[in-house]
């Protein structure tokens, strides 16, 4: 009991080290919550958690053993994840910044664009695929620790991209021109090309 209760301890703070550093999701929180506020941002941190929760369940289930069976698979997932890693690039970078433009239509990331970008975000596969094995233990008490880890993840990761998103919002108000927003989703794009090397690497 006491061991697994290590383990734990040391999965939370894998998990926090993972959902806390910048990435994909946390650009992307972060952009939104600069953009649309904390508010319009809630469906894209559930649409996280969503298809975080899938993708670990597929894991474990033997998802990343069929990878190493069909390595083509793999490289598909890859080649995805980077088309659509300069998609929403180009989605950030063209953002309207215009104060007199309808702010019913723009619209922020859906849970469920958020639920299946987990399955092509390529620090999503690394950090579940790293919480399945190195925070498992083999024997009867696998599942037990499978199911701990899952819980971990979830219990760490809502409030870490929650702050992603409050730290957006905090500098919504210093965005207080078309100029300040227009640079801001340019730096929020550039930085999501460059997490591109972490699918390609």
């Amino acid at each position: 009991m006491d061991s697994m209760l290590a383990l734990m301890v040391s999965a939370a703070i894998f998990c926090a080290t993972m959902t806390m550093t910048p990435g994909p999701n946390n650009i992307l929180l972060a952009t939104s919550g600069a953009n649309f506020g904390i508010k319009r941002t809630l469906p894209h941190i559930m649409g996280i958690r969503v298809g975080q929760t899938l993708l670990h369940i597929a894991i474990l289930l033997g998802l990343g053993g069929l990878f190493q069976t069909w390595p083509v698979l793999h490289s598909a997932l890859k080649a995805a994840s980077v088309l659509y890693l300069v998609y929403l690039a180009y989605r950030v970078v063209n953002m309207p910044v215009e104060t007199d433009y309808k702010a019913a239509d723009r619209k922020p990331m859906s849970m469920k664009e958020a639920a299946l970008f987990q399955w092509i975000n390529p620090k999503s596969w690394m950090a579940t695929i790293t919480l399945c094995t190195a925070f498992t233990v083999s024997g009867d008490a696998y599942w037990a620790s499978a199911i701990l880890g899952l819980l971990v993840f979830n219990i760490v990761g809502f409030p870490a991209s929650f702050t992603w998103v409050i730290l957006g919002a905090a500098i919504k108000n210093t965005l207080n021109s078309a100029k300040r927003r227009r640079y801001f989703n340019w730096s929020m794009g550039g930085l999501l090309m460059v997490t591109i090397p972490m699918v390609v690497i």
